[in-house]
């Protein structure tokens, strides 16, 4: 339904936000694991929640992901997706091993892997939180691993979505310049999406 889209003037609003919460989080993260961190974010787009579970990956391969509710001004869930090979690295570079040192997800690889997302998360609702003029915060996360369809299924089956529609974004992780290829899902509830409208009235053309 075209009454629960963001226009694309507000669109651009938060994604300017969500681009300000990325930088934050290359901060941060470089910070915590003591060495050179970039995060990208490509355009941010909503996308109906069929389209959003095909860009998660092969709908036949296993995809892992941390997630966490939105408290405060919003309500709904942050949602960062990765393939096995991606998030196992990037367990092996925090934990200062060689890329390919892990082969599954243990504990240490699993606490690697959400304390990577809190820090991500906390940024990019910061980031969020002064654009609006609002209180968010994040719920602690949860780790998981499924396939594409029953994740996303597992992450919202608390929620209402507005017209069966998430927000959708690329993100690219740079760790000493290894590329890790992690995807960021934005997704309000129902009840926000009025939220963001009202908080991000003209977008840019204001």
């Amino acid at each position: 339904m075209d009454d629960v889209l963001i226009p694309p003037a507000q669109l651009e609003a938060i994604q300017d936000a969500l681009h300000a919460g990325a930088a934050e989080a290359s901060t941060a993260l470089g910070t915590w694991i003591d060495r050179p961190a970039r995060i990208e974010l490509d355009a941010v787009e909503q996308v109906p929640l069929h389209d959003a579970t095909s860009a998660l990956g092969d709908a036949e391969e296993p995809v892992c992901f941390c997630a966490v509710g939105l408290e405060g001004a919003l309500g709904g869930c942050m949602i960062l997706a990765f393939d096995d090979r991606s998030g196992l690295t990037l367990a092996d570079l925090l934990m200062d091993k060689p890329p390919g040192s892990a082969s599954e997800w243990g504990d240490m690889e699993r606490s690697a892997a959400e304390e990577t997302a809190n820090i991500v998360f906390c940024a990019y609702l910061n980031a969020l939180s002064r654009a609006m003029r609002a209180d968010l915060m994040p719920t602690p996360p949860r780790f998981a691993r499924d396939y594409p369809s029953s994740l996303l299924e597992f992450a919202l089956m608390d929620q209402a979505v507005a017209g069966d529609r998430v927000m959708f974004g690329r993100t690219q992780f740079h760790i000493d310049e290894t590329a890790v290829d992690w995807k960021l899902l934005f997704v309000p509830d129902a009840a926000s999406m009025a939220t963001l409208r009202d908080a991000f009235p003209g977008g840019q053309a204001q």
